[in-house]
């Protein structure tokens, strides 16, 4: 199921800074928890799980830190979520099986298939939206539905 937590929104936060610090920027965990006053340890564990998924690229040395893997328009925020949270699931059933067994109303359920396509435009959301569109406020709720519902 979907639950963002707050290693979302720092999530968030590090990759949007990274964005508008510019190409090939590093920024030190220290340098992200400065600006925002975000619990160190906890940064540092996102920047981590960020960096695992192939997100950011981690500097060694005395100004080391992270940067971007990639160009920011190409790292979707459903990338971003999947890293952090783990996959993006609206309902239990959206996944085959969750925690190792299967939904017991998955056969009779009257909302399965109705949440199944919520769930699919969700996740067509989430990937269209990039962290570049995030960082200098180009996304259009409106303009993402229209497009979504339309495919």
């Amino acid at each position: 199921m979907i639950t963002l937590t707050r290693k979302t929104d720092y999530a968030l936060i590090s990759m949007c800074e990274l964005t508008l610090a510019g190409d090939d920027a590093v920024l030190s965990a220290r340098d992200i928890h400065d600006q925002h006053e975000i619990p160190l340890p906890l940064l540092m564990n996102v920047l981590k799980r960020l960096q695992r998924a192939g997100l950011l690229e981690s500097i060694r040395g005395a100004k080391g830190g992270y940067r971007l893997a990639r160009p920011a328009d190409r790292i979707s925020l459903a990338k971003l979520i999947e890293a952090v949270e783990g996959p993006v699931k609206l309902v239990r059933c959206a996944g085959a099986i969750q925690d190792g067994r299967r939904c017991t109303l998955t056969g009779h359920c009257p909302a399965r298939r109705a949440m199944h396509k919520l769930h699919h435009h969700l996740a067509q959301t989430l990937q269209s939206v990039t962290i570049a569109d995030l960082a200098y406020d180009q996304w259009e709720p409106q303009r993402a539905a229209e497009k979504v519902l339309s495919e």
